[in-house]
């Protein structure tokens, strides 16, 4: 078979495969130990991303045990440099203060704490009082910001003992000074799964160690000993980077990734304007459900709600009250709560129709009417239910708005324009029609995250049953993309022939900007997708140089300079990129499965050579119109997916560029978790991919991404001045 075949991606978008393989292999002929293991690799890794150590004495601590075998210099680097790539040196802590945040935010992570067999937890008691250790299968209770004081624990296992030495009173004092002086304290004072003897015993690590203090030293030698990598003991793996065999397993089919929403969104900023509603309506829910797990009930969003916020589970706020005075009273429409909400978009969700037409009547500022919260909802997007109830009042709104110039094809954070909102409410065909005819002829005929596009009816028959019209407008279950593993074909034929199309899609979408593939996949879709190199091609299909299987099972080739993570490769992509932008292929296109182009690149950009002109490639794409913040149907950012599949360098980029680190998904995950269950399903041998999760974890964790384990509904929603929410 001819290698000359083209080479861009097939139906699936795969995630890119890191080539790199650590130096220093464990496969030795000599009889000598190999100077490193996997266990070694993670360590470094761990230690590299969560300490301000230099690396001289972070191969010193990996190597204790074994001081006669240390690594040199060389062997380090390359081994940091397998596991993270090129210039790594972003993701090491900058000061004491970053690092802290770091540790912190993982001695949050209930996976971390479950990592070891048997937790143990013991209630907050009088510092006069003894001790006593407890035994508690949910560690959830530790998992509180500020403790005030560390538990007695179980004894380690598989643990060797330090002799124990006799303190005096006065150097245990003394240290205790240390310690609650120390950036570490907080994370000091967490539950470990070590004895005391064996947390306070740090003779060996501070020997290594000289010239640092009680609490770092002690706070070093608990992050090598408690806070393993948190990897599956299970003869398969279920991450689709893995390193160990060629896979072409989809991002698409990641078992990891959350499940698809049904219907849309179980709460937005909008719903908050009337969570008196809810609390009112006795509202119920339930500890242990799997809607409470999900963080989609809304127990949190009536919890925290309180002032400022102009709605709480009271009803108005002394702040909201003031803002709906100043609009009626004085016509003043400048304030906003911290979603961004108007007093427009107020009166809209609580259904205040007399006072919505006549503030719009009044409004100077036409531009108002267009703002958008911080999931880019508009007062359309908003609407109480009751709006729904008549046409003709719903209509006469409509019409009052399209004389002051509205932007009826304003988009949300799910690609949903009031379009969408109308199919969704089950309105009259003639009414959609009405607001299409308002809309124009190009605005509206866009697909959202769930698979809807709207478009012109006909008015139906009467039918008796179920009301077919959404959801026959709607596919919620798009064909599911298939696996190429599934293939019996050795030779790929309809993998290679897939990849031809999809290089034809980019090069037709520079004339047809509107053109779409077989998966609803634009021209800057496609070009996420498609291999740019016959090298990648038979990397990815597992071929040789003459096209023909390759039966060996080695490790995967390092990069060459012909790949598509080379620098050549990549300013390629970039270039296409721009031609496509300038042609008008829309940025925040979503195909049949709910995902935007910034979201598939994302995904797919190689990271394993070049390391700027992927970014760059975010980057530009972000500054065209992407919206950084953008879900897909799970609820997804493009910053999930980022690191679920380990993309360090687009996290970054996706953080710079106003990215919002404390969004959630359908699962009720944060970034920080995403990586947590990404890790946990890892095999022992994914070094590679672990460091690339933790590399993730550690840098958004950090206090250049300021992410945080659990975050709040506010912190979720909230205006942020850094960029869009």
């Amino acid at each position: 078979m001819n290698n000359s075949a083209t080479s861009p991606f097939g139906p699936g978008l795969q995630v890119p495969i890191s080539s790199a393989s650590p130096s220093g292999s464990n496969n030795t002929t000599t009889g000598r130990p190999p100077l490193w293991n996997s266990s070694s690799r993670r360590k470094m890794s761990r230690l590299y991303l969560y300490t301000t150590l230099p690396l001289d004495k972070i191969v010193a601590v990996v190597h204790a045990k074994s001081p006669d075998t240390v690594p040199g210099q060389d062997s380090a680097h390359k081994t940091l440099n397998a596991m993270l790539n090129k210039q790594p040196r972003w993701l090491h802590p900058r000061n004491e203060g970053d690092m802290a945040r770091r540790l912190e935010e993982l001695s949050l992570s209930p996976t971390r704490t479950n990592s070891t067999y048997n937790s143990v937890s013991s209630p907050m008691q009088d510092a006069s009082r003894p001790i006593i250790p407890a035994l508690n299968a949910v560690p959830t209770p530790h998992l509180v910001r500020n403790p005030t004081r560390a538990s007695l624990e179980v004894p380690p296992f598989n643990q060797y003992s330090q002799p124990q030495r006799h303190n005096t009173s006065r150097s245990t004092a003394q240290a205790r000074e240390q310690e609650e002086n120390s950036h570490f304290k907080t994370f000091l004072r967490r539950p470990t799964f070590m004895t005391t003897s064996t947390d306070c015993t740090t003779g060996t690590f501070q020997s290594l160690l000289k010239g640092y203090d009680h609490p770092y030293v002690k706070t070093v030698k608990r992050l090598i000993k408690r806070y393993t990598a948190p990897l599956s003991r299970r003869g398969s793996s279920l991450s689709p980077i893995s390193d160990e065999e060629p896979t072409m397993t989809s991002w698409l089919e990641d078992r990891d990734a959350p499940v698809c929403l049904p219907n849309g969104p179980y709460y937005m900023p909008g719903n908050f304007l009337c969570i008196d509603d809810v609390a009112q309506n006795n509202y119920t829910c339930f500890d242990g459900t799997e809607e409470h797990m999900k963080k989609s009930c809304f127990c949190r969003p009536m919890q925290e709600l309180r002032e400022p916020a102009w709605i709480t589970v009271q009803g108005f706020s002394g702040t909201g009250y003031d803002a709906l005075t100043l609009a009626v009273n004085n016509s003043s429409f400048e304030e906003r709560d911290q979603f961004g909400h108007t007093v427009f978009h107020l009166m809209a969700a609580r259904f205040m129709g007399d006072e919505l037409f006549e503030a719009i009547r009044s409004v100077q500022d036409v531009a108002i009417l267009n703002e958008q919260n911080t999931a880019g909802q508009t007062l359309l997007h908003v609407l109480h239910i009751s709006w729904f109830h008549s046409g003709l009042y719903l209509q006469h709104l409509l019409d009052i708005l399209a004389g002051k110039g509205f932007d009826f094809s304003a988009r949300d954070h799910y690609g949903r324009s009031f379009s969408h909102i109308l199919l969704l409410r089950d309105a009259s065909v003639s009414l959609r029609n009405h607001l299409l005819q308002l809309c124009g002829p190009t605005s509206y005929q866009k697909r959202d995250a769930f698979n809807m596009t709207p478009a012109n009816a006909v008015v139906p028959e009467p039918i008796i049953g179920i009301n077919r019209t959404y959801t026959q407008a709607m596919d919620i279950d798009p064909p599911v993309p298939t696996s190429r593993q599934d293939n019996a074909d050795p030779y790929h034929i309809t993998d290679l022939q897939q990849e031809a199309r999809t290089l034809k899609s980019i090069r037709d979408a520079v004339n047809d900007p509107l053109l779409e593939d077989s998966e609803g996949r634009n021209g800057l879709q496609c070009l996420a997708a498609a291999t740019l190199s016959s090298v990648s091609v038979t990397q990815k299909y597992n071929l040789d140089k003459e096209g023909m299987p390759n039966y060996q099972k080695n490790k995967r080739d390092k990069a060459t300079k012909h790949s598509d993570s080379s620098t050549s490769r990549l300013e390629f992509r970039r270039t296409l990129l721009e031609s496509l932008l300038a042609a008008g292929v829309d940025p925040n296109h979503y195909d049949i499965y709910g995902n935007t182009p910034l979201m598939t690149f994302a995904a797919q950009l190689p990271e394993d050579d070049d390391y700027t002109n992927g970014p760059d490639i975010i980057k530009n794409l972000i500054k065209a119109g992407a919206r950084v913040n953008a879900r897909n149907r799970a609820g997804e950012t493009a910053l999930h997916i980022a690191v679920r599949c380990g993309h360090k360098l687009a996290a970054k980029q996706l953080v710079n560029s106003g990215a919002n680190v404390h969004a959630r998904d359908a699962a009720g995950r944060s970034v920080l978790e995403v990586a947590d269950v990404k890790m946990r399903s890892l095999r022992g041998q994914d070094e590679a991919e672990y460091a690339h999760l933790e590399a993730c974890r550690a840098w958004l964790s950090g206090t250049s991404g300021g992410a945080v384990q659990e975050p709040t509904v506010i912190q979720e929603w909230e205006y942020c001045a850094k960029g869009e929410n």
